[in-house]
């Protein structure tokens, strides 16, 4: 008679190596190795891939949204105080990287300005509305 504990050594040698064989096995190809992808299944998975693909851009791309100008986009009206004179212009274009701003006003005149301290000679008092409907004041000077 067989000694009960080879008998349950070799069970579980033979258990090991089958999932040890089973883990080499090469991937599933669907349609080839006779896996089959639901269209549902595909549109999960294209889903998910989309999802992926734009957490990677949004962690690779820098943010915008930080920043002085971070709350200004184009199309933006806005008020220009210097002195005495007060004008309304539209932000036409925004360089956060340099923190300049082209206003185009409504005689068609365009102008470039830069974001500056209060205290600096020629600064303007530029104001505007953000998003969340606050009134928001900026320092700006000529670009030259």
């Amino acid at each position: 008679m067989r000694n009960p504990r080879s008998v349950s050594l070799i069970g579980i040698l033979a258990l090991s190596a089958a999932t040890v064989a089973y883990a080499q096995r090469a991937p599933a190809i669907p349609g080839v190795t006779g896996t089959i992808v639901t269209p549902e299944t595909a549109k999960d998975e294209k889903k998910a891939e989309d999802k992926a693909g734009a957490a990677v851009k949004d962690a690779v791309t820098p943010d915008d949204s930080k920043g002085p100008l971070s709350d200004l986009t184009p199309g933006t009206t806005i008020v220009i105080r210097f002195g005495d004179n007060v004008t309304e212009g539209i932000v036409s274009k925004i360089d956060r990287s340099a923190n300049e701003i082209t206003v185009r006003y409504d005689n068609k005149k365009v102008e470039k300005f830069v974001l500056s301290d209060r205290g600096t000679s020629g600064a303007r008092t530029v104001q505007y509305t953000n998003d969340t409907k606050q009134k928001v004041t900026r320092y700006f000077r000529l670009k030259s």
